[in-house]
């Protein structure tokens, strides 16, 4: 019999800790787990967790909507915080600890590295090409996928049952670093420290320090550092309105349904008509592909539990919609992830990055810092209003400046450096089954349902913040869209 026990539980799942003096015994499943070596217990773990959502627990971390809503007249308290128990010691793995270095595990497709173990590029022509085979002999109508250099970022099991906050942080981090249209924003986030765990509990700290977010910072009792505390969306859009990059929350309480939020998505990857009228070739050709790929990054999707990130949606026969998410939760099965590395690799082989966005970046950044010496040229940003700390409704009207990047279907095979192409590689991405690679990714709208309030965070891709701009923005605000 354990010493000790202790239950964190939500409306779905409820995680047992047991505590022994003399065993070692699994946190989940009560299993004795002394005579297995650190590799086998973590092997363990990640069997009972690599398809579970994540539990807030006792935490004083997760999810909660903003002090300030465009819709309401006055702020409106969090109603969403997650109980508080007496006693309760949050669940965590029992491993060895974790170093620094370690907690700051960061990788992005810009760099020339090898990805680590639970960094996974590539998986958007993955996901195109699964589509696309599902268009032509499954239920899937129509697709739209967002930027193409998105890695999917997992969960280790050391920060398996309160990370997911920071992993949905590194994916985007990882996207807003590769993507061009904002250059400037590589120097703002890898410097003066890169993304990582811990580095985003010091930049979060850090903030509260400079008035940023008193309710959140309230909420987490002001310490953040090397706990295993929750982060929502609230915390992460914190987190880069202090680095000046501009974000966007918009809550969604569903009394009715999910189609408001479905709709939201939808409109956000398809530009708001998925059907345009084509006025030259290159539209006529755009619109008859039944997959499309757009230049718009990830968004992180929250629920009171749980947090993921959302990479695209599908459009299914009947007229159905799926979200298709990079789950921090889910492990991502090896051929799948190998099939990623051969279209990353193929690419960077076919373009490489000498020129990237990132060394031009990292020299304006030396040249023009301060961001307010960069601003010659800038619009009016039209989201603040003088005197106010509150920011206009955002419409949903598609960006002018959207574009949408197809790829062709056909792989250019990478070049040996003495010239010639490579041997072709077993396991290639051709052999994958859809319906197999589209299981992993989607999320149907009866799940969905499981929740009533659900919370984004997106990038609009403005310019970076001004001083003045960040401090109208310490107050968490959001579009409440219903």
């Amino acid at each position: 019999m354990p010493g000790t026990g202790s239950a964190i539980t939500d409306d779905e799942i409820e995680f047992v800790a047991h505590n022994h003096p003399n065993k070692f015994l699994c946190q989940l499943c009560s299993l004795d787990l002394t005579q297995m070596s650190a590799r086998q217990r973590g092997r363990h773990y990640e069997e009972h967790l690599s398809d579970e959502p994540q539990t807030s627990g006792g935490s004083k971390g997760g999810y909660r909507p903003p002090a300030t809503s465009f819709s309401a007249k006055s702020p409106s308290k969090s109603s969403w915080k997650p109980v508080s128990k007496a006693g309760f010691k949050a669940l965590s793995f029992p491993s060895r600890n974790m170093t620094n270095e370690e907690k700051n595990v960061f990788w992005h497709a810009l760099q020339t590295t090898e990805p680590p173990h639970n960094f996974s590029p590539g998986l958007i022509p993955v996901l195109k090409k699964a589509l696309t085979r599902s268009h032509d002999r499954g239920p899937t109508e129509r697709a739209w996928l967002c930027f193409e250099q998105a890695v999917h970022v997992q969960g280790e099991p050391w920060d398996r049952t309160w990370g997911c906050g920071y992993r949905n942080y590194l994916m985007a981090c990882a996207a807003l670093m590769d993507q061009q249209r904002q250059p400037l924003y590589f120097p703002l986030l890898d410097a003066p420290v890169p993304p990582g765990i811990r580095n985003f509990q010091i930049l979060l700290e850090r903030a509260w320090r400079d008035g940023y977010d008193e309710e959140g910072a309230f909420q987490l009792g002001r310490e953040l550092l090397d706990t295993p505390k929750w982060i929502g969306t609230a915390d992460i859009y914190v987190a880069f309105t202090y680095r000046g990059i501009s974000a966007q929350l918009v809550d969604f309480e569903l009394s009715s349904g999910v189609e408001p939020l479905l709709q939201w998505i939808l409109d956000y990857f398809s530009g708001g008509d998925p059907q345009p009228k084509s006025l030259t070739v290159g539209d006529a050709l755009r619109g008859a592909r039944p997959v499309i790929v757009t230049d718009k990054l990830p968004i992180i999707l929250q629920h009171s539990g749980h947090s993921r990130t959302i990479v695209g949606c599908e459009r299914v026969k009947g007229g159905g919609l799926n979200l298709l998410t990079f789950d921090p939760a889910k492990r991502i099965p090896l051929s799948i992830r190998q099939a990623g590395l051969q279209h990353h690799n193929i690419n960077t082989a076919r373009v490489g990055h000498p020129s990237s966005p990132s060394k031009s970046a990292k020299v304006l950044h030396h040249v023009l810092h301060p961001v307010e010496t960069m601003r010659s040229h800038k619009r009016k940003s039209p989201d603040v209003q003088a005197g106010s700390s509150k920011r206009k409704r955002i419409g949903r009207e598609p960006d002018d400046e959207d574009v949408i990047v197809i790829t062709d279907d056909e792989e250019v095979p990478a070049r040996r450096p003495g010239g010639g192409s490579a041997p072709p590689q077993r396991n290639q991405p051709d052999d994958l089954n859809p319906s197999d690679v589209l299981k992993v990714f989607r999320i149907d709208g009866k799940s969905l349902k499981k929740k009533k309030k659900y919370q984004i965070l997106y990038f609009p891709l403005e310019e970076p913040l001004s001083e003045h701009e960040k401090r109208n923005r310490r107050e968490v605000t959001s579009l409440k869209v219903c």
